[in-house]
């Protein structure tokens, strides 16, 4: 057991501002080094945890970006948007970019193989879609949902896909065959967004009805139910040793959950709004929180030196000294009283952490360059793998290519025009279609 005085709590290490709206998912760098934010200010921004005064935006999207995935070895970025698009970049100020149009309605998500050589996309046109990379070529398609497909990853292996959204199912697929392995189906919430156990044996899911969900995938059965916000829950991250899990959610705050005694440990705050994405970094030492606060904030986690005794023992007095300070703050009968005690009841065996006073978040890292990035593209003539009725429209969209390994960039042709930023006939891109108005999600109850 690890000394009391070794026990340390998380804590906020950097506080940056840069999107001009929502930021919808964070992800870290395989080397733990940079993160990517995607937004729906049309952006990707590349935060260099080294450089304190600088970062680069990635502006080629023509509507709302909804997901970031880096491949393996960090060289190349995914990002997935509303335009319809896929586009795969070298992460600095100057390379190559290129994209596909990967479905016929928003991309909602895109993720690389283990390996990566191939990324798997979902979209609001109900279908999963398996793409080489390498080749820039779709292999297959994974039906069976019949709404919204919120989230796509691949198992830590890559033999399998998980998915989910809106018709609130969870669905395996096997990637060799396409056939769905298992479908867990939810009556009280729709996914909207899910993770992998770094053994790949175990799913989480994030819902709309407040909860949190994690199903083992050989048994075939639910293993582990959480109600800790008071909200939906947006986005969820396994902590690489897999004992925690971390989830943010409506109700503007984060959590920690420990898998091992399957409770709440912490309760973070400090967004001021709606927390939409979280993210734990490789080796698990830090984890990152975003969202319609357009803010983000890395944090150290520090759970590598969590003591379930040693927590115990600072929860008590921690509980007790928020109450406190929840009800002197507001008059026992407002609305923010009985907020707090909502909050409380539902966190009940977790310690409270407020960074707002600390000199992390005080300190804002605001004094930054924004470089915007410049991208050469690259052609590709024909799509022969597009059904028909989008054929027309690929085969005038710029291409990456890249080598086996999806380690570097190539040009097929030497083009000098740029569609990146041409405006989509089909779909209206003026500045209300930034923000999508979503479906209204299931009632809680």
């Amino acid at each position: 057991m690890l000394n009391e005085d070794l026990f340390t709590e998380p804590c906020l290490e950097r506080h940056f501002t840069g999107h001009c709206s929502s930021i919808t998912q964070v992800r870290f760098s395989p080397c733990g080094q940079r993160l990517a934010t995607s937004s729906l200010d049309l952006s990707v921004i590349l935060w260099d945890l080294k450089q304190a005064a600088r970062c680069i935006r990635f502006n080629a999207h023509s509507g709302a970006v909804y997901s970031v995935s880096w491949s393996p070895k960090s060289n190349l970025v995914a990002s997935a948007s509303k335009d319809r698009t896929v586009k795969i970049w070298e992460p600095k100020i100057r390379g190559v970019s290129g994209e596909f149009l990967a479905h016929s309605k928003a991309v909602r998500s895109v993720d690389f193989d283990p390996s990566g050589t191939m990324l798997i996309t979902a979209s609001d046109d109900k279908t999963l879609k398996l793409w080489k990379v390498a080749q820039r070529k779709f292999l297959t398609s994974f039906t069976g949902h019949n709404n919204w497909v919120r989230a796509a990853k691949f198992s830590p292996n890559g033999q399998l896909v998980a998915s989910c959204g809106d018709d609130k199912s969870l669905r395996v697929f096997d990637v060799s065959s396409g056939e769905c392995v298992r479908t867990f189906t939810e009556e009280r919430g729709m996914g909207r967004q899910l993770a992998w156990h770094p053994d790949g044996n175990l799913i989480a899911v994030a819902l709309s009805c407040n909860r949190v969900k994690i199903f083992d995938i050989g048994q075939g059965e639910l293993i582990q139910l959480y109600q800790v916000h008071s909200a939906p829950v947006n986005d969820l991250a396994f902590h690489p040793s897999g004992n925690f899990l971390l989830t943010g959610g409506d109700d503007d705050t984060i959590r920690i959950l420990d898998l091992l005694e399957g409770r709440p440990i912490y309760t973070l705050t400090g967004h001021t709004d709606k927390v939409c994405a979280v993210a734990f970094s490789p080796d698990g030492q830090l984890f990152a929180s975003a969202g319609e606060d357009k803010q983000l904030l890395v944090w150290k986690s520090n759970l590598h030196t969590f003591d379930a005794t040693s927590h115990r023992n600072k929860q008590a007095t921690s509980q007790k000294t928020q109450s406190e300070r929840n009800y002197t703050a507001a008059p026992p009968n407002s609305a923010a009283a009985t907020s707090a005690a909502s909050v409380s009841n539902i966190c009940d065996d977790s310690i409270f952490i407020d960074p707002r006073q600390s000199v992390a978040y005080k300190m804002r890292d605001e004094n930054f360059q924004v470089l915007d990035s410049q991208y050469t593209t690259s052609r590709q003539s024909s799509v022969s793998s597009i059904p028909t009725v989008h054929r027309q429209q690929h085969e005038t969209v710029h291409k990456l290519e890249t080598d086996g390994n999806a380690d570097s960039i190539s040009y097929s042709s030497n083009s000098s025009t740029s569609l990146l930023h041409m405006t989509n006939k089909s779909e209206s891109n003026s500045s209300n279609d930034i923000i999508e108005t979503h479906k209204t999600p299931s009632k809680y109850f």
